[in-house]
């Protein structure tokens, strides 16, 4: 199946597990599973971070690779900003 994460279960993903219901953690820990990131969800942090309204433990950059290797959020799948 094909996953769209919005931005916040993508913070959440990599940051807070905790927010997520039980479902969308196993949906996105779920390797049969394709999961997406939207250019959208991409400008939004990268803004929101820029305007001191988003403060991330690591960089954007990094939170990107890390979901890249733990959740397999491909980079084919996803623009990077930089």
């Amino acid at each position: 199946m094909k996953i769209l994460l919005d931005t916040h279960a993508f913070i959440w993903l990599d940051s807070q597990p905790e927010k997520l219901s039980k479902k969308a953690i196993e949906v996105c820990q779920d390797t049969s599973n394709e999961l997406y990131l939207s250019m959208a969800s991409l400008w939004e942090m990268q803004i929101k971070a820029q305007l001191g309204k988003l403060e991330l433990n690591i960089s954007l950059e990094e939170m990107l690779a890390l979901q890249q290797q733990e959740n397999d959020l491909n980079a084919y799948n996803i623009a990077v900003l930089w």
